[in-house]
């Protein structure tokens, strides 16, 4: 699944429902994660750690467009912060620090359009470099107090979220099924299942189209059952979601997996 589709789904399993109900016009989520994707890729410059792009953001929308965006709360600029996480890890892109992105109202943003707005920090630079030129969205204040504690009410609290350090991790097939079939671990969630657009696709009829995935977190790997049919076991025990690390066996369905590599 590529990284926007990843976006669209998680975003709309945070506000059941929500897209058919007030998205059907006006700014749509997936245009501001199109739009920081880009923006990296349009700010990006070679150094000698490699490719860098932006890691802070800053999203500007009218009034009438955040109060619509703030229904999905904090899940909106967190999931706008791990699009550039894994665009920067698909692309092998260089991020100097964790990524940070801010959604903020403002009275200069017309109704359906953005402004957009970002910089490299470096983790311990004593400055913040200076801003990159902002971006408006398609023909186009103050910080506010602390987010309440309610996430749905969170929307202009800054997210971070840490950037995935490169891995060699790979998942291969070591039993009933293909055991040629093998993938690396890349991005920041890894689907597998029957579907070929899944990072690692099992053609067996006991796997599910999309049947499990594999998240990171923090410097962890998880793996997360997606509602399948026949379930997902780690090393002989069925599993909803459950931490795993090199050696761990993964069960989907008839097929055994195995996590390799350092």
């Amino acid at each position: 699944m590529g990284v926007l589709q990843d976006f669209e789904k998680r975003l709309e399993g945070a506000v059941e429902g929500f897209f058919a109900r007030a998205f059907r016009s006006g700014l749509q989520p997936v245009e501001l994660a199109k739009a920081v994707q880009r923006y990296a890729e349009d700010h990006q410059h070679v150094t000698a750690e490699g490719v860098v792009v932006p890691n802070v953001y800053r999203v500007q929308v009218s009034a009438k467009d955040h109060d619509r965006l703030s229904t999905f709360g904090a899940s909106l600029p967190r999931e706008l912060g791990e699009v550039v996480v894994s665009t920067a890890a698909d692309r092998g892109w260089t991020l100097r620090g964790p990524v940070k992105i801010r959604v903020e109202a403002s009275e200069e943003v017309r109704v359906g359009r953005y402004r957009l707005a970002g910089r490299v920090e470096a983790v311990g630079d004593g400055q913040a470099p200076s801003r990159a030129p902002a971006t408006s969205g398609p023909p186009a204040s103050d910080d506010r107090a602390a987010a309440p504690a309610d996430d749905r009410a969170a929307i202009d609290r800054t997210m971070v979220v840490g950037a995935v350090p490169r891995t060699s991790l790979e998942v291969r097939v070591v039993d009933g099924g293909d055991t040629s079939l093998r993938a690396p671990l890349t991005g920041s969630r890894f689907v597998i299942g029957r579907l070929p657009s899944c990072g690692l696709t099992l053609p067996d009829t006991t796997v599910s189209r999309e049947h499990a995935a594999l998240v990171r977190r923090g410097d962890a790997w998880w793996v997360v059952d997606l509602g399948s049919t026949n379930g997902t076991k780690v090393n002989g025990r069925r599993a909803a979601e459950h931490q795993v690390a090199t050696g761990d066996r993964i069960e989907l369905g008839d097929v055994v997996l195995e996590l390799v590599g350092g």
